[in-house]
């Protein structure tokens, strides 16, 4: 088995950007792994970056939260549906979903990891990841407790739908295998 963070390739396709910086910060924190049911309104606060790139299916938004075209929503629905919500958004008058992820998993094993830590024991970073195995039997996307608003991570049969399918825009960094 094999984790992996899910990241867009911001270099090679163009990301979009939330156009209201005001209130940015209090965007990200909604997507802290429980349900935004009831409290969603579709969002047209985004807008490409004006760069010229092609749009990928993926497309970056700088803010850990994925971002999917209908396309991709189409090919990993059934990938995506047991662990989160689809909600969503209009950019540049096209429509995408911002995917919360609300499976959240304790499988972390922080006695095998690398942390470096605040003062106050809390972690502020995690610099090689360790990973339960039993508890991640099948899951395909997942966030984990202790980096709820930041990492996303997705297991090898998401990588391989992305893959088979052709999808644009996705990038996959290995944090860990269990081989």
């Amino acid at each position: 088995m094999n984790v992996y963070i899910l990241d867009a390739d911001v270099n090679k396709y163009r990301p979009i950007y939330y156009t209201n910086e005001d209130d940015i910060v209090e965007f990200k924190r909604q997507f802290d792994g429980t349900s935004m049911k009831g409290r969603w309104m579709a969002q047209e606060r985004f807008a490409f970056v004006p760069r010229r790139l092609p749009k990928g299916d993926t497309p970056g938004l700088n803010t850990h939260i994925p971002v999917f075209s209908s396309k991709a929503v189409n090919v990993l629905a059934d990938l995506l549906e047991p662990s989160g919500e689809l909600l969503p958004i209009t950019c540049s008058a096209e429509s995408y979903f911002v995917f919360n992820v609300t499976r959240v998993i304790d499988a972390l094993d922080e006695g095998n990891c690398e942390l470096k830590l605040f003062d106050d024991g809390d972690i502020m970073d995690i610099v090689r990841f360790a990973f339960f195995p039993k508890r991640l039997e099948q899951t395909t996307v997942f966030k984990v407790p202790q980096c709820v608003l930041t990492d996303v991570f997705v297991t090898d049969p998401f990588v391989e739908r992305v893959k088979a399918a052709g999808l644009k825009g996705f990038t996959f960094r290995l944090v860990w295998s269990s081989e």
